[in-house]
């Protein structure tokens, strides 16, 4: 194998590294200067003295000696930069100097190959700050508005027609993006991949924002008639796609547990010995369902009880025994799996009625195992 394949290859896993790692590799590859360029490492080691002892501790008087402590700083999520608008316009922020600086070359007194591993130092910071200077331009409206229904569709191969670079291609484009996570002007940490989404997945976003915005829940005829009147025209297969990418429940999903639109439930846990370590011990609702579906009025479902508390594990765990004395509930559990979703709320009991209400007015009837509400 020839030095400039070599050399290709170890390029290829500089541009792979996390931050953490790739800012450790920075130290290490710099360490000879690193006091005159300001490097920081995330560790370092220092000499301190044992204070605090009285005197007479058996050790004859003596102070306490010298000790080696290893002082780790907390470690914190790092990003690479935070996009802000300035002035009314986009720009960003690189977040260590580190990672935006060019190594001067002419400083460092090593060989031959350390010189090297320096300059896919200064290779790596300038195809990062390419990329996303670019993006800024690019995915504009995502950056100002926050939304991702605001994203364009964009390939790597798109990208590198439109932004052009000296030694950036779609390999190169695909390990660094992946490992650059940005700060977006709303607060929210995002990977620059993210970026880059397929024209199925933008349509997938425009998707949930309309389900989103109904207060009932669409059939993806619906859905193929709402989104045909803004000009995209998909078939009610490619719409079921979509949602798929998305995780967006069915019709009948959404139907048999729609509570509102902005009711956040968590996923299920099985009631059963070892599983209530996963229920919040904190107020809010809950909700149980069975594993067999029940005849309601109006719809078929699976919930069977709809109930709230201050202490959500307690309440629950009080089901598990006999002394519970809800015998609808009790008549339910003795056939079938119980299973139970929670959603965290300071005013439990008003989330309660509310809960209640859109089930009766959806199914016809309250829960199976409710007495009065709604």
């Amino acid at each position: 194998m020839n030095n400039g394949k070599i050399a290709r290859i170890i390029l290829s896993r500089i541009l792979k590294m996390p931050l953490e790692q790739y800012l450790t590799y920075i130290n290490k590859k710099t360490a000879s200067e690193s006091t005159q360029y300001g490097a920081n490492p995330i560790v370092r080691e220092s000499h301190c003295r044992t204070t605090g002892f009285p005197q007479n501790m058996g050790n004859g008087g003596r102070r306490p000696p010298f000790r080696t402590v290893r002082i780790v700083e907390r470690k914190k999520k790092l990003v690479y930069a935070r996009v802000v608008v300035r002035s009314g316009e986009l720009t960003f922020e690189i977040t260590d100097p580190r990672l935006a600086n060019k190594v001067p070359l002419d400083h460092y007194k090593i060989p031959g190959n350390g010189i090297v591993a320096l300059k896919w130092i200064n290779t790596r910071n300038a195809f990062s700050k390419h990329i996303l200077r670019n993006l800024l331009h690019y995915q504009r409206e995502f950056w100002r508005s926050g939304k991702e229904v605001d994203l364009k569709p964009l390939t790597l191969k798109q990208f590198l027609l439109l932004y052009p670079f000296t030694y950036l291609d779609e390999s190169r484009l695909s390990r660094l993006v992946s490992s650059l996570v940005v700060e977006t002007p709303h607060g929210k940490l995002i990977s620059l991949r993210e970026l880059f989404p397929s024209k199925k997945r933008c349509c997938a976003y425009r998707i949930e924002e309309i389900i989103n915005q109904n207060d009932a829940p669409l059939k993806d005829k619906d859905i193929r008639n709402l989104i045909g009147s803004e000009g995209i025209h998909l078939s009610v297969r490619t719409i079921c796609n979509c949602r798929k990418l998305l995780s967006i429940p069915n019709y009948k999903q959404r139907l048999s547990h729609y509570y509102g639109k902005d009711i956040r439930f968590s996923d299920y846990v099985k009631l059963s010995k070892g599983q209530y370590n996963r229920i919040p011990s904190e107020c809010g609702v809950y909700e149980l369902s069975t594993a067999n579906k029940i005849q309601y009025a109006r719809h078929r479902c699976d919930v069977l009880y709809i109930g709230s508390s201050k202490h959500i594990r307690k309440r629950l765990l009080s089901y598990s025994g006999s002394k519970g004395k809800n015998a609808r509930l009790k008549h339910f559990a003795n056939g079938s799996d119980i299973f139970a979703r929670c959603c965290l709320a300071a005013d439990y009991i008003h989330l309660e009625k509310q809960l209640l209400k859109h089930f009766k007015m959806t199914y016809g009837e309250l829960p199976k195992a409710n007495k009065l509400g709604g």
